[in-house]
């Protein structure tokens, strides 16, 4: 997997889409949600579920949805 971002704002938005949906998707496609959501070390930015997820958030309140 990718660790080529050093920081959460570098990773562009539609890596950041990309990846919500496949853990949204993860339980229909008979993956397990859990394996969706471990966390790597040393981090991956575009894949870990909290940074993806806390990087998307940040994002929005940004815009002020």
């Amino acid at each position: 997997m990718s660790r080529k971002y050093r920081n959460s704002n570098e990773v562009p938005t539609e890596a950041l889409c990309k990846r919500i949906d496949q853990i949204i998707t993860a339980g229909d496609s008979g993956k397990s949600l859990l394996r969706e959501c471990t966390m790597r070390i040393p981090a991956e930015l575009d894949k870990d579920a909290d940074l993806v997820l806390a990087e998307a958030a940040r994002r929005l309140r940004v815009l002020g949805v």
